[in-house]
């Protein structure tokens, strides 16, 4: 029974395994070419978790740097069509465009002679007889999205399958009387329209399953990926992707040994504990269990934690008192703080990270840390990550290069013990820190002997290749 397998994808029963790296089995060609991508085996299975649902598990052991993955949206869905073209989405510049009949614009060169958008023209002008405002809203590309993929049903009932067995949290959202408006109100639309046979638990699983599984990206778009999606959450993930137009890349942070689950960060890296639950169980409808989330001290950087206003030498830090009650104390003399106040005063320093100017930021972080921040806190972080990454960008004198540096020194801390591993952080870090060394040799050459010159313009050229890779390299 050697010979038979699981798919690595859909889990079937099947006796083709991989010609190349013989890791996986196979079911069909066309899950075979999922593996096998640009002449690349993929080192990821697909397993189910009870509880959690579908999962990604390596494989076979993965080195740092190493492609996990580059994933193609299932689904596209713009904030706003009004600036873009109807047929294509590319941002409308000039005059070369017009008013298509459904009443958004389209290019006037190839755009205006494809029968692509010919479905959607006319969805779009029976939904403006029914509601106009759905149309000049953010949520009419959603609509369409949600049209399209009711289509998988009779079209592609394989993706249509796969899409359903996405996690949508369908129960929990229909608490939610904002989901169930926009629910009502397109299930409206689409039988007014003719669409009657879209129902209302399918609606809203696929409602569920968008606000669950998409990826943000700059405000403008949401992206669904059929396999980045499957993967999942951790504060301290074994891998890092990142959106270069609609495409997602994923690459191994630290060496990932087989069978163990491929996880990404959903949210913020520099966030408070108490605030970065509140956005997972709003948006995820979960508890993150990571090392990082269990333990009071954050890794030992009481990043979560404030100095203590008591005795000022120890940190007011979460303390586990029992399964489901935690309680902030300091440890050095035992004073309280109420979880409401700990919230106040997290949120409160979070709205402090909003500066006017990059020379502000360093008496900004002064005043953070008088009211009881510390170096290592994540609005202080957060501000000196932007500081370093400003600054370095504009004119550089002895003493913004020695902040940057000092800056720099805790930021490495930081992420030491809270973003461990290959990250575009750290090469953004990496980048500003060799343009600042450059400076000193650049304009302290009387105080440095030549040997240390040469060996400091080497350490830079290393420092920035490092960088380099870090921001946007892997190995395939």
């Amino acid at each position: 029974m050697e010979n038979i397998g699981k798919c690595f994808l859909c889990d079937k029963e099947c006796d083709d395994k991989c010609p190349h790296c013989e890791d996986v089995f196979s079911c069909s060609d066309d899950h075979l070419q999922v593996h096998r991508k640009d002449k690349k085996c993929l080192p990821w299975v697909v397993k189910f978790q009870e509880g959690v649902g579908r999962i990604l598990v390596a494989s076979r052991d993965i080195l740092p740097f190493e492609l996990i993955m580059k994933d193609d949206p299932l689904v596209i869905i713009r904030d706003n069509l009004v600036d873009l073209c109807v047929n294509c989405e590319h941002k409308i510049e000039g005059t070369e465009w017009e008013y298509c009949k459904c009443g958004f614009k389209q290019c006037l060169t190839v755009c205006s002679q494809l029968s692509s958008h010919s479905e959607d023209c006319a969805l779009l002008c029976k939904v403006r007889a029914i509601d106009d405002d759905l149309l000049e809203s953010n949520l009419i590309s959603k609509f369409l999205n949600i049209s399209k993929l009711l289509q998988l049903q009779k079209s592609e009932p394989e993706k249509w399958n796969w899409l359903n067995r996405f996690m949508s949290h369908q129960d929990e959202r229909n608490k939610n009387p904002e989901f169930e408006k926009l629910s009502n109100r397109f299930l409206s639309v689409f039988h007014k329209v003719g669409i009657e046979s879209v129902s209302k638990p399918t609606l809203d699983h696929l409602l569920g399953i968008l606000d669950t599984n998409c990826i943000s990206v700059d405000s403008s778009m949401q992206l669904l990926f059929p396999y980045l999606s499957l993967s999942s959450h951790s504060c301290i993930p074994n891998c890092e992707h990142w959106i270069t137009a609609t495409q997602a890349t994923v690459r191994a942070k630290r060496k990932i040994p087989a069978g163990e689950e491929i996880t990404i960060r959903y949210s913020y890296l520099s966030l408070h504990r108490m605030l970065l639950r509140r956005v997972i169980r709003d948006a995820w409808f979960f508890t993150c269990g990571c090392g990082r989330c269990q333990d009071g001290s954050e890794m030992g950087t009481q990043a979560s934690s404030f100095k203590c206003y008591n005795c000022r030498e120890g940190f007011i830090q979460e303390v586990k008192q029992t399964e489901t009650e935690n309680c902030y104390q300091c440890k050095a003399c035992e004073k309280t703080m109420s979880e409401q106040k700990v919230f106040e005063k997290a949120t409160y320093l979070r709205s402090l990270e909003n500066f006017s100017s990059l020379e502000r930021i360093p008496s900004l972080i002064l005043e953070i840390e008088s009211t009881g921040a510390h170096p290592l806190y994540h609005s202080v972080i957060e501000l000196k990550q932007c500081y370093i990454e400003g600054i370095t960008n504009s004119g550089l004198n002895d003493h913004i290069c020695r902040t940057v540096l000092a800056y720099s020194q805790d930021l490495c801390m930081y992420m030491d013990k809270v973003n461990t591993g290959v990250s575009r952080m750290r090469g953004r870090m990496l980048f500003c820190m060799a343009r600042v060394k450059n400076w000193f040799l650049e304009n302290c050459q009387a105080d440095i002997e030549p040997e240390a010159q040469m060996k400091g313009k080497q350490e830079i050229v290393k420092m920035m290749i490092l960088a380099k890779k870090m921001i946007a390299g892997y190995v395939t």
